[in-house]
């Protein structure tokens, strides 16, 4: 039996090496990396494109935000907006990507300013500001400040770990709306194609006459299209490094929509004969799995109730969910794992419905 196993083991990795080198030889993974690229690249641009990297941005609340904000926008390598509340502010911070410090203006500013004495200003930083870029921040500001007041500056940072929430709005939204349609783009495209290349070239049938059976061609099939999704997640991991606060539920949430969208595509594989047959089911497919993240996290208009429980616990909706929590300063482990449940729920179901159209086609 042990040996039996160990066999097809054996097979379904050779399966899944030969794709992987045929990809390498047809430049297949050179596309999906640079599908990728051109997936994230718009969202990665967008900040260099409004404020440069080397520009220091202030976040300001608090008395005189709006005169000051406007002024120091107007100074060299530096830029600043207001808002009304705190909580405004650390959202801002957390939700950008450039050199950001939030700034909260004593209520006595003004007399502090004309008295010439000396002004203590709050100081808020995103937690992935490294030590070197917060004393640049500050010292940036302080500069800058004293030089329109005539006044002594002092920057204290207050909170140096701020993270976004469930309702920040910027860097993390486009971070999981990129996860959750790289994952499912590359595996709902590419795994069904890996299926239909090898009914259509007849390859098939010579390795079901060989010691091979459906099952290890499908689960090796599987394998190469948790590389390509493997591929496409490390590229967008690898941008967004610096946002990302709670590894092991980001890995096991990756892990859990990678699996759901290979095996929706093996089933797709397994039911259609060829590619022109399976293409508008599976760009349906794709657009209903990547759909529950965007409505989600994108729009805002107010669904039906029913329509927004069914769109919150779609796999897809679940996926973005988890995403988002990986990046806020605590996780909910309870909701946590119910999402993470409720997503392998539905993976047993196709792994189930993978298993069943193998056995008809084997009989």
């Amino acid at each position: 039996m042990a040996k039996k196993i160990l066999n097809h083991l054996k097979i379904i990795l050779i399966i899944a090496r030969k794709d992987i080198a045929q990809a390498i030889k047809d430049k297949m993974i050179l596309g999906v990396i640079v599908g990728v690229f051109l997936l994230i690249l718009p969202s990665q641009l967008i900040p260099l494109i409004l404020q440069n990297e080397t520009t220091s941005l202030a976040v300001i609340y608090g008395s005189d935000a709006i005169y000051l904000s406007n002024t120091l926008t107007k100074q060299e390598d530096t830029s600043a907006y207001s808002v009304t509340n705190l909580e405004d502010l650390q959202d801002g911070i957390a939700s950008g990507r450039s050199k950001m410090i939030g700034l909260v203006i004593p209520d006595d500013f003004s007399v502090k300013v004309t008295q010439k004495e000396k002004i203590n200003i709050d100081a808020y930083l995103p937690h992935w500001t490294k030590p070197n870029e917060a004393d640049q921040l500050i010292r940036h500001f302080e500069d800058k400040i004293h030089a329109l007041t005539d006044s002594p500056v002092e920057i204290t940072v207050v909170d140096d770990q701020v993270y976004p929430d469930k309702d920040t709005r910027g860097s993390e939204v486009m971070f999981v709306l990129q996860m959750v349609n790289g994952i499912m783009t590359i595996s709902l495209v590419l795994v069904p194609q890996l299926m239909m290349i090898e009914k259509e070239t007849h390859t098939m049938d010579a390795l079901l006459i060989s010691p091979a059976n459906l099952s290890d061609l499908v689960i090796g099939k599987g394998l190469v299209g948790f590389f390509y999704a493997g591929i496409a997640v490390l590229i967008i991991i690898l941008m967004n490094l610096k946002i990302i606060a709670h590894w092991p539920l980001l890995i096991a949430s990756v892990i859990s929509g990678i699996a759901f969208a290979v095996l929706i595509g093996l089933l797709i594989g397994l039911l259609f004969e060829n590619f022109q047959q399976a293409t508008m089911v599976m760009w349906l497919v794709v657009t209903i799995a990547i759909a529950p993240a965007f409505i989600d996290l994108v729009l805002t208009v107010k669904l039906p109730e029913i329509l927004e429980t069914v769109v919150k616990w779609l796999p897809s909706g679940q996926l973005s969910n988890l995403v988002l929590m990986s990046l806020m300063s605590s996780v909910d482990n309870q909701m946590a794992l119910l999402g993470l449940g409720s997503i392998w729920l539905v993976n047993l179901v196709l792994f189930g419905l993978n298993l069943w159209q193998i056995r008809q086609q084997m009989k």
